[in-house]
């Protein structure tokens, strides 16, 4: 019989866990049984300033398990329901392709009737996850934040490009809203589909939504925040608003929650954010978010 040194023995015998950052924090891997999910989509071949995007979902992941798993604002834990955490989408490929793959996955979440939030990339991958929860889940509304309209048909002979995204899912549902908009060509401005609002959710349209039993997607471009509380975005815009403000935001769906079928979080670029805030302040929206779609 082999026989280790005491020491050994000891240290072979005890029994422990080890942090998988490779997860968001507090985050399984069980489908099945899951309250609500969550992937990335490491994609910024649509980015037309700073890219990196790609590498947003890892630094939102790593970011999180700086995090206490309570809001007290909601007053909820992650310790309290099942997250599953499906790790990322493989990026091979065309956009086309890419964006099949990502329509197909919220297509399947939301036909299970499980909520679903994604981690970009540029904010192009938006338009897929919304058709993919339209086509399960039938009309729906979308929530946008974002710095940007967005409402170009093309941009440098892309259709598909992060600058298109509202005006791609304008042809899936006609019930957008948008928050926070302060960039756009004047024909955008001029664009007259989409409600526009520059204060962060205010109260008379979560009044107007409540009015509604219609699904609800949220997108959040990370660079609707001023660059002062996050500088790492593809494409900053100054004259935004404070992380404190969107947290309020988010908190003011409270009262729909339950309508809530999928949201996503784009344009963290951790190449621009050398200290984290960014990836800090999208990883505790996150949370947030995760808390109001669990039941």
């Amino acid at each position: 019989m082999q026989r280790y040194p005491r020491r050994q023995r000891y240290a072979m015998s005890i029994k422990t866990h080890f942090e998988d950052r490779s997860r968001f924090c507090c985050t399984g891997d069980s489908y099945k049984t899951a309250d609500v999910t969550l992937f990335g989509i490491p994609y910024d071949g649509a980015a037309s300033l700073y890219a990196g995007a790609r590498h947003g979902p890892a630094a939102i992941r790593q970011a999180s398990w700086g995090l206490e798993p309570y809001s007290p604002t909601l007053q909820r834990s992650l310790l309290q329901q099942e997250t599953c955490d499906l790790r990322d989408l493989p990026v091979y490929g065309t956009q086309q392709e890419i964006f099949h793959n990502a329509r197909q996955v919220a297509r399947q979440a939301a036909a299970d009737a499980t909520p679903f939030l994604a981690f970009g990339g540029d904010h192009s991958v938006t338009y897929p996850l919304v058709a993919g929860a339209h086509a399960a889940a039938g009309a729906l509304t979308l929530l946008v934040f974002d710095a940007h309209l967005d409402l170009r048909d093309e941009y440098l002979g892309n259709a598909f490009s992060h600058a298109c995204v509202v005006r791609r899912c304008l042809e899936i549902t006609p019930h957008v809203y948008h928050f926070g908009g302060r960039s756009g060509v004047e024909a955008e401005w001029k664009n007259d589909q989409v409600r526009r609002h520059h204060e962060l959710l205010p109260e008379t349209v979560v009044d107007e939504l409540q009015s509604s039993d219609a699904p609800l997607y949220v997108s959040i471009d990370i660079d609707v925040l001023d660059p002062a509380f996050a500088p790492g975005v593809g494409t900053p815009e100054p004259g935004g608003c404070s992380s404190q403000e969107l947290l309020q935001a988010v908190h003011r769906l409270h009262p729909i929650r339950d309508r809530l079928i999928g949201c996503d979080i784009t344009e963290v670029t951790p190449v621009q954010d050398p200290a984290g805030i960014t990836a800090s302040a999208a990883a505790l929206i996150a949370r947030e978010l995760l808390l109001l779609m669990a039941p």
